[in-house]
C-alpha cells in the first residue's frame, strides 16, 4: 500500500499489520464457517450467505494486501478499491448488526456501547491506515 524504499517500524506499520492480521483470519474463518454443517443445515432452510461470502472474500483481499503492502508495493488502485469496499462493507455492517437488527442497547447499554465501540475503532483504523496509504 506504501511505496517505500525501506520499512519503517512506526504506529502506522503495526496498525496495518495488526488490521492486516485480521482482516486475513476474519475472512478465513468466514469462509471456513460457510462450509460447516450448520451453515449447511441453515441453507437448506433458506438462509442467504451471500453477504457473508462477499464480505468473507473482502476481508481476506484486504487482509493480504495490507500485509504484502507492508514490505512491497501495492497498486495503489488496487488498495483503494478494496479499502473503500471494506470501509463501506464495516460500516454498513455496523448499521445494520448494532442499529437495524434488533441489537439497539441490547442485552445492556454498557455491553452495546462496548461492542460497538470496539467495531468503531475497527473503522476508523481502516479510515487512518486507508488515507495514509493512498
Amino acid at each position: 500500500m506504501v511505496k517505500r524504499s525501506a520499512v519503517f517500524f512506526d504506529a502506522g506499520f503495526f496498525l496495518q499489520l495488526c488490521l492486516g492480521v485480521f482482516f486475513l483470519t476474519l475472512g478465513i474463518m468466514g469462509l471456513g464457517s460457510y462450509s460447516s454443517r450448520l451453515s449447511e443445515f441453515a441453507r437448506f432452510f433458506g438462509r442467504d450467505d451471500t453477504l457473508r461470502i462477499v464480505m468473507s472474500v473482502v476481508e481476506l483481499v484486504m487482509g493480504a494486501i495490507l500485509l504484502i503492502g507492508l514490505f512491497f508495493p501495492v497498486s495503489s488502485d488496487l488498495a483503494k478499491i478494496f479499502s473503500i469496499i471494506l470501509f463501506v462493507l464495516w460500516g454498513i455492517y455496523l448499521v445494520i448488526h448494532f442499529i437495524l437488527g434488533g441489537h439497539f442497547l441490547k442485552p445492556n447499554t454498557v455491553v452495546w456501547l462496548y461492542d460497538i465501540s470496539w467495531n468503531a475503532a475497527i473503522l476508523v483504523s481502516l479510515w487512518i491506515v486507508g488515507t495514509r496509504n493512498l
